[in-house]
């Protein structure tokens, strides 16, 4: 095979796996979650997310963007690899001692943390190390368009973080599970990219090497930065601001919320980009692709979204004891089910302005967002208590609108024919939901009546709403899709 066939074969298997990949982590990510949620206390599902946020914030730190500056580079040599080596490697170094010696502030600052999580921070912070060690070994894969490899490393320390959390919460471990998780994914997961791909450092250091990776590298992880601030820092500033038992609630919440985002939108994004990128320079090809793109992200994500937000109360009753321990969060989940909606619609939008080279507007909206982020959710965290943290997010999700019009003003796309087949779908079921919970809770007062005829009704009528549309002209559509050759 030539080299053209070669990256053909490895971009379509690298694409494949990314897509894989994403799904099954949400999918075995929820499950975890869901067992987190029915063994353990409310406290360590707050814990749990401050994990997750702590675990992204220090990895900013120890990256400064050397993979993306080794992976753009035309022609790398060992001493750019090595320079970049050991410039995240003494960085690494210096998070993980400072963090050591912070240990005794973190229980300062999370008031509520029991002394058994000093285990599991410094977990993390061995967890930090080893995976330091793994980004040039990923890169040397990504340059020879390996990504499927990376991948493949990915997945299996998904399934083991996971499916650890999961045996070991069953057993009764609580924390424990937590802090063997980490450990065993950090573990495994460098061993085996280092046996996908054997890679040794030579003692070698290029001030000016070094010089031109980070100049590359720092402003390039500007927009992570940003993200990192809207996202994980506020985590971290939740449970100092609301205790991690309330952080556990907003977790529950949100996690449950956004799960159809993170199932559809992220993967639909996955694909979108490139195709986007791609038709670009044809307003043409470009208005159709984006309607086509909205048409199936709506269909797929509205009735999951707007469904749950319909049974969620019920489907918490129907497991013993689970209501009871999670109701509190019912209010939060409605409010984030409402912000999910609309930030559904507002991605594909984001991801035309990168895809046509309008990076700066996706840098913008992620300014505004963040900056709304932390004016609006200390203010509702004072008014409302830890219920205000959705109310702010459903407002900022609002702001979808300016997001729309940023978007007609590039591209003269028709919003009414792309969603309007989904929109009509919805409030058919929305009507029958209606109807069933009136009946079978107010009537016959039986939650599994509700629960499954909701369910199985609900599903029913937006499948044959949707086909009477324009079902069969998009069976063959994606038929066709389904049946051209990946190679050709």
């Amino acid at each position: 095979m030539d080299d053209v066939g070669k990256i053909k074969s490895r971009s379509f298997w690298s694409f494949a796996s990314l897509i894989f990949n994403s799904s099954y982590s949400a999918v075995l990510g929820f499950v975890a979650f869901f067992i987190l949620t029915l063994k353990s206390g409310v406290y360590l599902i707050g814990i749990y997310n401050a994990v997750l946020a702590m675990m992204s914030f220090f990895n900013y730190f120890t990256n400064l963007g050397l993979a993306a500056a080794l992976v753009q580079k035309k022609e790398i040599e060992d001493k750019d690899l090595s320079t970049a080596f050991f410039i995240q490697l003494l960085l690494t170094i210096v998070v993980v001692i400072a963090g050591f010696f912070l240990t005794n502030n973190l229980f300062n600052f999370y008031k509520d943390l029991p002394r058994s999580a000093v285990g599991l921070y410094w977990s993390l912070l061995i967890s930090f190390f080893l995976l330091s060690l793994k980004t040039i070994p990923s890169v040397l894969l990504e340059r020879k368009i390996k990504i499927y490899q990376v991948v493949f490393v990915q997945a299996m320390e998904n399934t083991v973080f996971y499916v650890t959390i999961i045996i070991l919460s069953i057993l009764g471990f609580e924390i424990k599970s937590l802090t063997v998780a980490v450990l065993i994914r950090s573990i495994l997961g460098t061993l085996a990219i280092y046996v996908l791909n054997p890679w040794f450092p030579k003692i070698t250091f290029s001030w000016e090497r070094a010089k031109k990776l980070l100049a590359f590298g720092i402003p390039f992880q500007g927009n992570s930065f940003i993200a990192m601030i809207k996202d994980d820092l506020l985590i971290i500033y939740l449970g100092k601001a609301i205790g991690l038992k309330n952080l556990g609630y907003v977790t529950f919440a949100k996690k449950y919320a956004e799960f159809s985002i993170r199932i559809i939108t992220d993967n639909i994004n996955r694909v979108s980009f490139p195709i986007l990128s791609r038709f670009q320079k044809d307003l043409k090809l470009l208005r159709k692709s984006l309607e086509k793109i909205l048409t199936y992200e709506t269909i797929l994500i509205f009735p999951m979204i707007i469904g749950l937000f319909f049974v969620f109360d019920s489907l918490l009753k129907i497991i013993p004891g689970y209501y009871l321990k999670w109701g509190s969060s019912l209010t939060s989940f409605y409010f984030f089910s409402l912000s999910a909606f609309f930030v559904s619609l507002t991605t594909p939008f984001v991801n035309l302005f990168n895809s046509v080279g309008h990076v700066k507007l996706s840098v913008m909206f992620m300014i505004i967002w963040t900056t709304l982020t932390w004016i609006l959710v200390p203010i509702f965290i004072k008014f409302f208590g830890y219920n205000g943290i959705s109310y702010a997010f459903f407002i900022m999700s609002l702001t979808f609108i300016f997001v729309f019009f940023t978007a007609k003003r590039l591209v003269e796309f028709s919003f009414r024919k792309a969603v309007f087949p989904s929109l009509k779908a919805l409030f058919a079921i929305i009507i029958y939901l209606l109807i069933v919970r009136l009946i079978s809770l107010n009537i016959f007062h039986n939650i599994l009546i509700h629960s499954a005829a909701s369910i199985l009704g609900a599903v029913l009528i937006y499948i044959f709403v949707i086909w009477k549309q324009n079902g069969p002209a998009m069976l063959e559509e994606i038929l066709q899709i389904v049946k051209k050759n990946p190679n050709g």
